[in-house]
């Protein structure tokens, strides 16, 4: 029955019997077989398929959802008793929005497998919407957000600050002042993300409290790639606004010049999202290892090589011949 449950849920998730035998390792007349002996066993009818789509039918979806908590029971069970046999192990199933994703999540992740080895985890990505569904759906035990959610049945827990900076050519002579006055940033070509992104949406929000219209910058590109985006700023085909990880190692390295700007608030939480009420024992693992790990975590970030970056001057090169 078990096995049959899951195959029931990732036919529902993947809307195909197909992707589903794939995502199994299974044969798809196999996966036919389970969901018609679960249809067998309840009485009922638990899909409507034809040859494009699987849809749910009523009993289908209230078996649906007590599948997956059978099945999360199942999985909190086995992690509670490997607790007791003292070691850890288990399955946990992480997301994050893009820019967390990409240059936070990775560091976050490795201290916690160097802790954890049994622990084998899913990394889940997508915009704020798309994770937060995914916890809301199960498929992600905690997830990582930039800025805050309002939802009564979920916790949402200050984990870092994040800030957005100008991202200029390393020559660019903003880079020597560092700051910089809001109506200045009209002079200047944009490349920035895409509309509905959150490094977007505050960076538009922020120029609204100062009285700058956004629509009135002059937007060059607009890109949902970070690397696209820097790669183009440093070819000086304009200047950027990112977050202050996603460039800490071409500023290290000089490739690119991060710059301030005078009086605009644009720092944003990054959240621990997870639901309220029980949590599964590697749920709560995770939680208080990022809670006591902080620290080190914001070592990393800002070193990214693991070691100090080495300026050279005219003091030390005599000493380096």
């Amino acid at each position: 029955m078990d096995d049959q449950l899951l195959t029931f849920i990732t036919v529902v998730e993947k809307k195909s019997f197909s992707q589903a035998a794939r995502e199994l390792h299974l044969t798809q007349p196999a996966v036919t077989t389970q969901i018609q002996n679960l249809e067998k066993y309840y009485g009922v009818r638990l899909l409507h398929r034809d040859y494009k789509f699987v849809e749910l039918t009523p009993a289908g979806r209230v078996l649906y959802e007590y599948a997956k908590q059978i099945l999360a029971l199942y999985e909190q069970a086995q992690a509670e008793m490997r607790k007791l046999g003292g070691l850890i192990r288990g399955r946990l199933n992480v997301g994050a929005t893009y820019t967390i994703a990409e240059f936070i999540l990775p560091h976050l992740v490795g201290l916690f497998k160097k802790e954890f080895p049994e622990i084998k985890i899913t990394l889940y990505m997508g915009n704020k919407e798309e994770v937060c569904r995914y916890l809301a759906e199960g498929r992600c035990d905690v997830v990582l957000v930039a800025g805050d959610c309002q939802n009564r049945h979920i916790a949402c827990e200050k984990f870092l600050t994040d800030s957005l900076v100008l991202v200029v050519p390393s020559h660019h002579p903003w880079v020597k002042r560092g700051v910089v006055f809001p109506s200045e940033l009209y002079q200047e070509g944009f490349i920035l993300r895409e509309p509905g992104s959150s490094c977007r949406e505050l960076w538009e929000r922020a120029l609204k409290k100062v009285g700058l219209d956004p629509s009135h910058l002059k937007v060059v590109m607009e890109l949902n790639s970070h690397e696209a985006i820097k790669r183009c700023v440093e070819l000086n085909f304009g200047v950027a606004v990112l977050s202050e990880w996603v460039v800490v190692k071409e500023v290290n390295l000089g490739l690119l010049g991060k710059v301030y700007v005078e009086g605009l608030s644009l720092v944003r939480n990054i959240n621990l999202v997870y639901p309220k009420g029980k949590l599964s024992p590697l749920t709560q693992e995770f939680l208080k290892f990022c809670r006591r790990n902080k620290e080190e975590l914001l070592k990393k970030l800002e070193q990214p090589w693991g070691s100090p970056r080495v300026v050279l001057s005219e003091e030390t090169l005599p000493a380096l011949a």
